[in-house]
């Protein structure tokens, strides 16, 4: 072979090797990731509706540069809601909305936020960015997926006490779940769900099994059962991405924000974070803005 048929060979190398690369995963993951797609919506849930913020008046919503995300007004300057809400926001970048039922709307009042705070233990992306970890084993999800957003200026409205030890859920107990993307036909109106809490061995079991395909490749998820409940065992839910923090209300109070899902498949729980597990922190830090 001549000098220059192997400088042409080499040249076509360079150009197809980098193409290869790209392609191959994601010929690879195409049946994959049509199959997913493809999975069928859970039907709607007998009792579930729109509700209005009347009779919800403590469930509101978070404008964050980056997405929308729900929160529970537990005291008239506090909303708990989920840490990867907060993101890297700064409190100015922030705005908490109370009184909307359809957030195509201007209804209702909109609250500046003053400061944030979320667990420390919460590190943010640690599932979103494994990779190995993600596509060949199972994935230890972040802790303590939880923070407090405090007001500028009291709202007055009805609030919803948190879930402390006492009063903590157990497994079998009713639940109602909230959130303004819950809808069968995904229009933002403010919509309630009835759903039941999940034992923590079989919502551990379920996370520990289910296999997801879309980024971020999850074969199954770890995670500390003190941090987080499910619901939705016997009926999904289905919440999506920007009901992110949003309450699940057992006996009248904050039982869990949403934290994460565990698949795209139909029957798959929801996760939340235990709030009476992190309630004395939460209620530490209420008392000092109040």
């Amino acid at each position: 072979m001549s000098a220059e048929k192997r400088r042409r060979g080499l040249r076509k190398w360079w150009v197809l090797g980098p193409l290869l690369v790209i392609l191959t995963p994601i010929v690879l993951y195409s049946p994959f990731l049509i199959w997913e797609r493809a999975q069928p919506q859970p039907d709607i849930i007998p009792g579930s509706g729109p509700v209005s913020t009347a009779a919800a008046p403590w469930v509101v919503a978070i404008g964050n540069p980056d997405k929308t995300c729900v929160g529970t007004l537990v005291a008239p300057r506090a909303v708990v809601t989920a840490a990867h809400c907060l993101g890297r926001a700064t409190p100015s970048e922030l705005t908490v909305i109370v009184g909307r039922d359809d957030l195509r709307g201007t209804a209702g009042r909109v609250v500046k936020v003053a400061d944030t705070w979320f667990e420390p233990r919460y590190r943010q992306g640690l599932a979103e960015e494994s990779f190995l970890g993600g596509a060949f084993g199972r994935v230890p999800l972040a802790s303590a997926d939880i923070g407090l957003v405090t007001l500028a200026e009291p709202v007055d409205a009805p609030t919803l006490p948190m879930a402390d030890a006492a009063t903590a859920p157990r497994g079998g107990e009713a639940a109602t779940v909230y959130g303004w993307r819950m809808s069968p036909d995904d229009t933002p109106v403010l919509w309630q769900a009835p759903t039941t809490v999940g034992d923590d061995a079989t919502c551990a079991r379920e996370a520990a099994e289910r296999v997801r395909f879309l980024p971020p490749r999850w074969h199954g998820v770890s995670y500390d059962r003190a941090s987080y409940l499910c619901v939705g065992l016997d009926r999904a839910i289905r919440l999506r991405a920007t009901d992110s923090g949003s309450p699940v209300v057992v006996n009248g109070r904050l039982a869990g924000v949403a934290a994460w899902s565990g698949n795209v498949e139909p029957d798959a729980p929801d996760y939340y974070t235990k709030v009476a597990t992190f309630q004395p922190r939460l209620a530490s830090l209420i008392d000092g803005v109040r």
